[in-house]
């Protein structure tokens, strides 16, 4: 349920707006949790973590004068892992980066992981979109592992859909051929 709330503030859909998108059973229950555990919060004067990212958004839409004063504190923005933020996140710093558009991104669209906790892997494959005046540097070269690594993590993840093309290499040489290790349990397992 915890994890439904925060994937609604994510979206920025307060407790009203996820009541009214719910469908089913399970998310009309959440929709009741949500507004019950907003209510607990504000009478506890507290708030949680996707709040402190939600509010600050909200400051920043709401309020220009604050959004002015922080986008002329914040002239040049880094984020790194792009491909690990959610929506909520990647707003807040296009409204920080909004006046003077320094903004760097460093990610991998291919190491997108976290979609599980609401990382959205569409802010990064849809950057060069949203900032046309993007310059891209491909960071091509590998300094961790070999050749034949690289060959097989390729095989794996060329078939991606909408992944942004790119050919990793090394030279460190080939290394060792890649091993397949099966298990068929906990306790027993067989190489291939």
């Amino acid at each position: 349920v915890l994890a439904a709330i925060s994937a609604a503030k994510n979206q920025m859909q307060d407790p009203r707006a996820y009541a009214d998108a719910a469908g089913d059973y399970y998310q009309q229950q959440v929709a009741q949790v949500y507004r019950l555990y907003q209510q607990q919060l504000k009478a506890n004067n507290a708030v949680d973590f996707d709040d402190l990212l939600l509010l600050c958004v909200r400051l920043l839409e709401e309020f220009p004068d604050v959004l002015s004063y922080y986008q002329e504190r914040f002239q040049h923005i880094l984020v790194d892992e792009y491909q690990d933020t959610n929506h909520l996140q990647n707003r807040w710093i296009f409204l920080l980066a909004g006046r003077w558009r320094n903004l760097c991104v460093v990610g991998d669209d291919d190491q997108g992981i976290y979609s599980w906790r609401g990382a959205d892997i569409r802010n990064i494959l849809e950057f060069e979109r949203q900032y046309p005046d993007t310059r891209v540097i491909k960071l091509e070269q590998n300094y961790r592992s070999t050749g034949n690594i690289l060959a097989a993590a390729y095989e794996v993840i060329r078939r991606n859909v909408s992944r942004k093309e790119k050919k990793l290499w090394t030279a460190a040489g080939p290394g060792d051929k890649v091993m397949q290790y099966v298990a068929l349990d906990e306790n027993r397992s067989e190489e291939h």
